[in-house]
């Protein structure tokens, strides 16, 4: 009788370690090193795989589903035949389309429950990658971005990766401050605009195109081979058919010592320093990071075709050592 006891409770322990371990895999909590400054520290530190979901269902309860009418039906699991699960989100003609009369939108977005952000450091990435079916529109695709929100917003974000062009022109870059509720406009897009733009050439994308604060967009050839050239990558390699890693770390500060900066596949695609968030008359809500795509509607009204983007090993932490550690 004691021993089915403690064979039973050695099974039981057993099966909570597996399901802690399982657990900890998929979702985790990750710890803040002490060398980072509490008080400039991230508000959300985790990462997630994805691995303890079911295929062909999802479970996003730890995150807002940016739904206007469509629920959950964008996102799905699927799995590699190497056993890998990852995240499908699919966007399709007329899916949560948004917003009044100004602009037609449609998307299929999740993100972190919104919390404030200023003069707080966050680093955020994940692995993304297009299916080989992928087909690329004639228009604006916006993969991710990270937006500090206010009421009754009409602002870029501060950083998004957005794709033009049937996916030759890439556009990383966003809005370092402005008047809320009033939308883009030449005037304040000259002041607070940041970006870098890529575009597609011999199975690379290779600088085309800058715009920094206070100044016009240039052209890349106008570069000069002074100490600034460093702030502008040449070229980066392709990303499509494949597996590729984003990183993005962001300070908000009404300071110089703020920053956006992001790598692709450890490759750094903009490295703006300076002041980020120079927001006046607007009431702020918390600050987004949200994945999946978000594209223009078909101004033609036929519809865009459908699709699918894969996503895996969301982290969102407070230093670049850390993210590195959990996106190698």
């Amino acid at each position: 009788m004691i021993l089915m006891k403690k064979l039973s409770l050695y099974i039981f322990l057993v099966l909570m370690f597996s399901l802690f371990t399982s657990y900890s895999i998929a979702w985790e909590k990750v710890p803040v090193p002490d060398y980072v400054n509490k008080k400039t520290k991230s508000p959300w530190n985790f990462y997630e795989n994805f691995e303890d979901q079911k295929v062909g269902q999802v479970n996003l309860k730890k995150y807002h589903i940016n739904d206007k009418g469509v629920g959950r039906k964008p996102f799905k699991i699927k799995q590699e035949p190497n056993e890998n699960k990852f995240l499908e989100i699919s966007v399709e003609h007329g899916w949560n389309k948004c917003c009044g009369t100004w602009v037609n939108t449609e998307r299929a977005e999740f993100e972190v429950k919104p919390k404030k952000t200023l003069n707080k450091e966050i680093w955020y990435g994940f692995r993304m990658r297009f299916p080989e079916n992928f087909e690329h529109i004639d228009d604006r695709l916006l993969v991710t971005q990270f937006k500090n929100n206010f009421k009754d917003m009409r602002k870029s974000p501060l950083v998004s990766v957005h794709f033009y062009e049937n996916g030759n022109l890439v556009d990383i870059g966003g809005d370092t401050g402005g008047i809320a509720k009033i939308k883009y406009n030449s005037s304040e897009a000259f002041i607070h605009r940041v970006s870098n733009k890529f575009y597609k050439k011999d199975n690379k994308y290779e600088l085309y195109k800058f715009k920094i604060r206070n100044q016009f967009s240039k052209y890349a050839r106008e570069l000069t081979s002074s100490a600034a050239d460093i702030n502008f990558p040449r070229s980066f390699k392709k990303i499509h058919g494949q597996w590729n890693t984003f990183k993005f770390g962001i300070k908000n500060s009404k300071s110089e010592d703020g920053f956006v900066r992001v790598f692709i596949n450890d490759e750094l695609v903009l490295n703006y320093s300076g002041i980020t968030w120079d927001w006046t008359k607007g009431v702020y809500t918390g600050s987004h990071i949200r994945i999946g795509p978000y594209r223009d509607s078909d101004p033609l009204g036929i519809g865009y075709p459908k699709q699918s983007i894969h996503y895996d090993d969301f982290t969102v932490v407070s230093d670049k050592k850390t993210l590195d550690k959990y996106l190698k």
